[in-house]
């Protein structure tokens, strides 16, 4: 359209998922409608209903469905974007194991996905157009149907806004030092013994425990019911089986259904509140702090000191929980209190502490079964990424995936994905981050437990920057990603955030918003005095803004993360090489050197960009260590993506099996191996088991 499109035709577009057809016939559709207005280079929504293009394309998808398959996918779309199967089957009058092969069907053709508890509509665009083409009143009792059975099976109790923190205190009594007026909660009712399984606590707790920030809203009251059940069932088994002296102030039961209540208080909506109920926690315990809602407590604490910037308290609150784990503490919290930590250390640039405490962590997972391997797996890739071992990181965060895809760990499903992302754009493989973007916020979308992070937006931010260009991407740093400017998680989680903002600012002309960043940076920094990692990033910032050789030099050298060391030289070296031409060799040393730097980290996207620009001003690069210019054909020109493809495509998987093993989408798979043919010269799936096998 050869124009920009304002916040309403963005979110409309973003319905389509990504799917290049639906984004195709939306804009076509909404052109022909006279939906949409051009002016000035902004594209202007006019109308926000779904162009008939798009409905006779979603109408054709549920055509080619099964009659049960057909239902399934209607029931859904008029409940909303998730929905548990469940939910589905029981107003169909089904069972969940009879509703499985049409699940499967409308898996299979796009039209759904599973990427947690929930199943979501892989295109919003297409549900909405389902739903509207349902009768008013058909969709109306549908959602009804679903309200009351939600009510009926997971609100059987009823739970007020405030959780009672009692601390062993009869209900009602005041709990000194807090400034909440919680009512009491009534006498616990007893749950279907479906819902005694603590299966929700492998989800609900570990996301809590792991959590850079609060949520934005409580827990849906049959969700916080739900964990409430299997947490006290969780401690009546640990403290029936632990011989805890001088402890028991109370009953059992009752001693269990306090620590579950106080726990369960602490997933509140919002920073104030979430910190009023750990300090409430944390004044009734004296001398019993590794009693499992003290140490949740304390590393909430430690999370919520983290997200707004103060990192010294973050640790304290951190390290404090770590030496809290006793005998009173169930095992299963151990893993995550100490990878809340390690991911604290990591960020700062602490790698070999933050690695100790993550095998420690792992050792202890392994222990406790599958459902806790996935979260130090990708913590660790998370840790791998900051320093920069590439390879390394995207194996343990698919190893992670593939765990958290087996048990249902949905919470840490989009961390990992995040991790992908990132990865995926140093290689300089876009479309593989647009993928793992795309995956990301569907898993974001499909689960309660997921928590806020900075990462999600962060690599949908990498990934617009990449398609749009610099100015594009900068009109949206004032609106969608206004948020990343000036927060202290992703300054102290990025170390080249800041000097990120300033270069995409400066190539967009942006001179306020460069200014913006740096004395973001800079506060930052002051306000976390001793912490070297965030005064290089604001020198960084700085050098950049202001033109200093000097300061990017210094953070050249200074920054502990290699990526974030290399762009700093690169930098330093553009800046050298545009300056007068006394500098120009200077300039070339400097590029040369980042290229090196970029070689030993296997950033091939980063490579690419500075031999570019080497080539534009006429630098020779033979001074540094050359991988050679990327093949155009045969098997060095594949990305070891693409290998990886290859060599799973002649052992003969199908391209949705292949997916499932590389963590992409079978769209992406099938991407892929179009270059694969065209690298190879070659025209079908058995020619790329014969070039393999040739090449052996």
């Amino acid at each position: 359209m050869g124009a920009a499109p304002d916040p309403k035709l963005a979110a409309m577009i973003s319905g389509a998922g990504g799917n290049p057809l639906l984004i195709v016939e939306l804009v076509q559709g909404l052109r022909e409608e006279g939906s949409v207005e051009i002016s000035h280079e902004r594209a202007r929504l006019l109308d926000e209903r779904i162009p008939r293009r798009v409905r006779d394309l979603a109408q054709h998808w549920l055509d080619s469905l099964s009659d049960k398959a057909r239902q399934l996918v209607q029931v859904a779309a008029a409940v909303g974007g998730s929905f548990m199967v469940v939910e589905v089957a029981s107003m169909l009058r089904e069972t969940t194991a009879s509703m499985l092969p049409a699940l499967n069907e409308t898996i299979a053709s796009g039209l759904l996905i599973c990427p947690g508890e929930q199943t979501v509509f892989q295109h919003e665009l297409v549900r909405r157009s389902i739903a509207d083409a349902l009768p008013a009143a058909v969709r109306q009792a549908l959602r009804q149907d679903v309200s009351a059975l939600r009510r009926q099976h997971c609100l059987q109790v009823p739970m007020p806004p405030e959780f009672l923190v009692t601390g062993g205190r009869p209900a009602g009594t005041p709990v000194p030092g807090s400034t909440d007026a919680p009512a009491p909660l009534p006498a616990p009712a007893p749950l279907p013994a479906s819902s005694q399984e603590p299966g929700i606590v492998h989800r609900l707790l570990p996301a809590l425990l792991m959590a850079r920030s609060t949520r934005t809203e409580p827990l849906p009251l049959g969700l916080a019911d739900e964990l409430r059940a299997s947490l006290t069932a969780v401690l009546q088994a640990h403290y029936a089986d632990v011989e805890l002296t001088g402890t028991a102030d109370a009953p059992l039961a009752e001693r269990a259904d306090r620590i579950t209540r106080n726990t369960v208080s602490l997933f509140a909506d919002g920073v104030q509140r979430a910190t009023t109920r750990a300090r409430a926690i944390l004044a009734t315990h004296q001398g019993r702090d590794d009693e499992a809602d003290a140490v949740t407590a304390t590393v909430v604490m430690s999370n919520l000191e983290w997200a707004v910037g103060n990192l010294a308290e973050g640790l304290r609150w951190g390290q404090r929980a770590v030496r809290c784990l006793g005998p009173a503490t169930p095992p299963m919290w151990s893993p995550y209190v100490r990878l809340a930590l390690a991911t604290k250390l990591s960020d700062i640039g602490r790698f070999e502490e933050a690695e100790g405490l993550i095998s420690t962590a792992r050792t202890e997972a392994e222990a406790l079964g599958q459902p806790h391997t996935a979260t130090p797996s990708i913590a660790r890739a998370m840790l791998l990424l900051q320093s920069s071992r590439l390879q390394e990181a995207q194996d343990s965060a698919r190893a992670g995936l593939e765990v958290a895809a087996k048990t249902g760990g949905g919470w840490v499903v989009p961390v990992g994905q995040a991790v992908l992302i990132l990865v995926a754009l140093r290689r300089g493989d876009l479309a593989s981050a647009a993928d793992y973007a795309w995956r990301c916020r569907a898993a974001v979308g499909a689960d309660s437990t997921v928590f806020p992070s900075i990462h999600f937006d962060w690599g949908e931010c990498l990934v617009a920057t990449a398609q749009l260009g610099a100015r594009r991407t900068a009109e949206l740093l004032t609106t969608t990603y206004a948020h990343l400017l000036t927060s202290p998680q992703l300054f102290v989680e990025e170390a080249a955030a800041a000097a990120w903002f300033v270069r995409l600012a400066l190539a967009a002309d942006d001179m306020p918003l460069a200014s913006t960043v740096v004395t973001a940076a800079e506060r930052f920094a002051a306000a976390n005095p001793g912490r070297p990692t965030l005064a290089v990033a604001a020198l960084h910032a700085r050098g950049l803004l202001e033109r200093d050789s000097e300061a990017l030099r210094q953070a050249a050298r200074e920054h502990v993360s290699p990526c974030a060391g290399a762009l700093a030289e690169e930098d330093l070296g553009i800046l050298l090489s545009v300056q007068e031409e006394k500098n120009g060799a200077l300039g070339a040393a400097a590029l040369r050197s980042a290229l090196q730097r970029f070689v030993q980290i296997g950033s091939q996207g980063d490579i690419e960009r500075i031999r570019a620009f080497m080539e534009e001003h006429g630098t020779p690069v033979t001074s540094a260590p050359r991988q050679g210019r990327p093949a155009t054909a045969g098997w060095e020109a594949l990305t070891e993506t693409e290998r990886s493809i290859a060599h799973l495509v002649s052992d003969g998987l199908t391209n949705r099996q292949v997916a499932r093993r590389v963590s992409l989408s079978p769209h992406t798979v099938n991407y892929h191996l179009r270059a694969i043919f065209r690298k190879l010269g070659i025209g079908s799936r058995v020619e790329v088991a014969r070039h393999i096998t040739h090449s052996a």
